[in-house]
């Protein structure tokens, strides 16, 4: 698995580019901003983007949307209960005076349970509501790798008082994910990567810790 992380945007946020070294297949996880970036990236990596996933609606995470979508001419996916909000994510970008472009709407809606296909590769989608009521992760079970949005954070999580927040939901959320084996590689929305591993032993907000 190819995986290209393209640091964009005022939040530094993470937009990952991931690919199939065989096939070239590639999907572009949160494209949030600098969208001319993103597409450098990935012609320099030779690839062929056949989806824009969606963590969650936030404009950090889809400000680069359009721009990847008309590049491309490829769909956007976004968890269920996310999409409804996904057009209109970049007014909270203004409120913040911040530049966000505004995103197409979704054209796939993702549940818990479906799979993304990426040339040999398949990303799992987990529901994960608690720092939005439709965020989602992605994992591959194969690969052992956790591409994880704001839910969780090296040493850290995603905020759960913001619209559609909730402490509750996140906190199960986490339960959720620190069942997956102590060796998955986690990638996460912003920040450095981690361990799931990791994570159970030093996060604050591990159940039973804080």
């Amino acid at each position: 698995m190819i995986i290209e992380k393209v640091v964009v945007g005022v939040l530094q946020e993470n937009c990952y580019i991931v690919g199939d070294d065989k096939s070239k297949e590639a999907v572009v996880v949160d494209p949030g901003d600098d969208g001319e970036l993103i597409v450098e990236r990935i012609e320099r990596l030779g690839l062929l983007p056949i989806l824009i996933v969606n963590t969650h609606y936030h404009f950090d995470h889809t400000g680069a949307n359009y721009y990847i979508k008309e590049c491309y001419n490829i769909p956007i996916a976004i968890g269920k209960k996310d999409a409804g909000s996904l057009e209109e994510s970049y007014k909270d970008a203004v409120e913040l005076m911040i530049h966000s472009h505004k995103s197409p709407k979704a054209d796939v809606e993702m549940e818990d349970g479906e799979n993304i296909i990426v040339g040999r590769h398949i990303l799992y989608v987990m529901e994960t509501p608690g720092h939005t009521k439709g965020s989602i992760c992605l994992y591959s079970k194969k690969d052992k790798i956790l591409f994880s949005g704001d839910t969780l954070f090296y040493e850290s999580v995603g905020r759960w008082d913001l619209q559609g927040g909730s402490k509750k939901e996140l906190f199960k959320s986490l339960d959720k994910l620190f069942e997956l084996p102590e060796d998955t590689v986690v990638y996460p929305g912003h920040g450095e990567k981690t361990t799931v591993g990791f994570e159970v032993t030093n996060n604050p907000y591990k159940k039973g810790v804080l």
